[in-house]
């Protein structure tokens, strides 16, 4: 990857406060990874990209891995959402066509990156673990529990225990590549794991699939 290929066109000009600097630094980041792998981006990089200074930065992330896995956790929020407001059955299905659809493609060699790095880590991995598995995990085991309650899932066994069948499965084949990863597949470990009852797609309606762009 050529210097030239890494450099890029600053966004604006001028210094943004700090609050507008924060989404113009994630969205940096998220426009310089297609371009180049996570470990060629810097934090000069960043900064160019995003119209912002070095300092104003690390004011608010103290490393660029910190600035990395926030733009995960964003890029997350974003596309893969939990909604508890729908049924059980319908919120998982749909979480997981979400995610299969983001995981594939941009949002996928983020995650990747991200999570190798902060494996080497622990201090970003107790933050990564908090911020993301900590709330995204209880949120789904709540779901999960009510679909166990209420027979939309006719599995046996805890909802703690069935939430990491399912999503354990999933992350190791997104972050090792065993196996496909696409719609199918993951209403298929879905089926497998909570077992709803047969006939259940009938009444449930698919996400609409993304528009072309980054993932």
């Amino acid at each position: 990857m050529s210097h030239e290929t890494l450099q890029a066109v600053p966004r604006q000009r001028g210094r943004p406060r700090l609050e507008g600097a924060e989404d113009q630094a994630l969205d940096a980041v998220v426009e310089l990874l297609e371009r180049a792998p996570l470990r060629d981006i810097t934090m000069e990089r960043i900064a160019e990209r995003a119209g912002v200074s070095k300092i104003t930065l690390y004011r608010r992330w103290p490393s660029r891995l910190a600035l990395f896995v926030d733009t995960l956790l964003r890029r997350m929020a974003e596309t893969q959402p939990l909604d508890e407001e729908a049924p059980p059955l319908a919120a998982i299905a749909t979480h997981l066509v979400h995610m299969a659809r983001q995981m594939n493609g941009q949002s996928g060699a983020l995650a990747r990156a991200v999570i190798g790095e902060c494996l080497a880590d622990p201090e970003m991995t107790h933050v990564l673990r908090d911020r993301y598995l900590g709330h995204r995990r209880a949120t789904a085991i709540r779901i999960i529990g009510r679909g166990l309650q209420d027979g939309s899932f006719r599995a046996g066994g805890d909802a703690e225990a069935r939430h990491d069948m399912l999503y354990g499965a999933i992350w190791y084949r997104i972050l090792f590549g065993t196996g496909r990863f696409n719609d199918a597949e993951a209403l298929a470990l879905m089926e497998s794991v909570l077992q709803p009852a047969p006939g259940w797609r009938q009444g449930w309606q698919p996400p609409a699939q993304d528009a072309p762009g980054r993932h």
